[in-house]
């Protein structure tokens, strides 16, 4: 038998492979997984959560710019929703097409990109107003069951900076991103639902003591005045008892969208069912003046909407009487003294004849008792 040969004492070991960097990325993405995930388990803003995870990406992946686009509701159009980074700084983002450049060819496929030189990529883009090409990029897509609802993109000045590691974890982060989103646009509708009244589709009663609130401060830090609308179906009842519950439903229904259109596009009008057959018009920094012209803009239009128990039943008018009452400069005054004032020029008008827009001045009073009945 051969004779075992013992090694040489000054021989050297055989290489010994370093793992700590090994160790050390795996122990930065594990603490990435946990920020991420504690971050869509606490935050419901969608700006905040998405600005909240990128910040932990930066620990883990070097990048210099990064975007988040948001897809539009008909699929055809991203808007930018956050950014950051010098690729950036000094400019106003517009939105991209489906289909143009990297961010719109992701969202069209819904398939990610990873370009270690985007030169090699024609017509690169990596927001509408490009204007650097050399770099590295990598872009993937935002997607729930059914569709892409946006797409993040980061990117560096230099070729090659991003390892195909990098790419993995921002494809594992995007799905924990697209659940976070998801949830909280869950929980804005559901808030939305709380504050909406369902069938009108505007916001009801408990937003409006909210808004009043808040003006009521507002006025008392500024002195601008503000004003407040009551609005009430005439003969609301008498729809009722002719042709149903159904049709009077149907009427509010139809109601409430004309109201809002009758609302100056411009300020902070704000409509609210106020209950029943009652609506409402918050109108800030706005005069008593001002808030007759949009008072009688509301009856006018409400006069001569073509209602669908109109077109049934064209004997039928439907129309409103309003009334207009204004906190100013001198003239404090409570909620509660403003909703009543509102209330009482409303009732005015009831007894006037109804179709009409009664505006509350110093001793307007409610109306006898025999008139009451006709605010039916």
């Amino acid at each position: 038998m051969p004779r075992k040969t013992k090694a040489p004492k000054d021989a050297m070991p055989e290489t010994v492979r370093d793992f700590k960097p090994l160790f050390y990325r795996k122990l930065m993405e594990t603490h990435l997984f946990y920020e991420v995930g504690k971050t869509i388990a606490s935050e419901l803003e969608p700006y905040d959560l998405v600005q909240k995870v990128i910040t932990a990406l930066g620990k883990t992946i070097n990048f210099e710019d990064v975007i988040v686009y948001m897809a539009t509701k008909d699929m055809t159009t991203l808007e930018p929703f956050y950014f950051q980074g010098p690729l950036f700084r000094g400019r106003v983002l517009s939105s991209i097409f489906f289909d143009n450049g990297a961010p719109g060819l992701i969202a069209a496929k819904g398939e990610p990109i990873f370009l270690p030189d985007t030169t090699g990529f024609e017509g690169f883009l990596h927001h509408p107003d490009e204007a650097r090409k050399v770099g590295s990029y990598m872009g993937v897509a935002l997607k729930n069951e059914t569709q892409v609802v946006g797409i993040i993109g980061l990117s560096h000045s230099k070729r090659d900076a991003f390892r195909i590691e990098d790419f993995d974890l921002i494809r594992t982060i995007s799905h924990l991103i697209s659940v976070g989103l998801e949830k909280a646009e869950l929980f804005r509708k559901t808030l939305d639902l709380a504050r909406v009244d369902e069938l009108t589709g505007l916001l009801n009663y408990r937003v409006l003591l909210e808004k009043l609130d808040e003006e009521a401060r507002r006025q008392a830090r500024t002195g601008r005045e503000f004003s407040f609308i009551m609005i009430d179906i005439d003969d609301f009842k008498r729809i009722n008892d002719r042709y149903g519950h159904l049709e009077g439903s149907r009427l509010l229904a139809q109601i409430g969208p004309v109201l809002q259109a009758s609302c100056r596009k411009d300020s902070t009008d704000i409509c609210f069912r106020y209950g029943g057959e009652e609506f409402s018009i918050l109108l800030g920094e706005t005069g008593i003046e001002e808030a007759a012209v949009v008072a009688e803009r509301v009856r006018r239009s409400v006069d001569e909407y073509p209602f669908t128990v109109k077109a049934l039943h064209p004997q039928e008018p439907v129309t409103v009487s309003l009334g207009v009452s204004t906190v100013g400069q001198g003239n404090e005054k409570t909620v509660v003294e403003l909703v009543h004032e509102a209330d009482i020029a409303l009732y005015r008008s009831k007894a006037e004849g109804k179709n009409k827009v009664t505006c509350y001045t110093p001793g307007c009073v409610m109306p006898v008792r025999e008139t009451d009945k006709n605010r039916d």
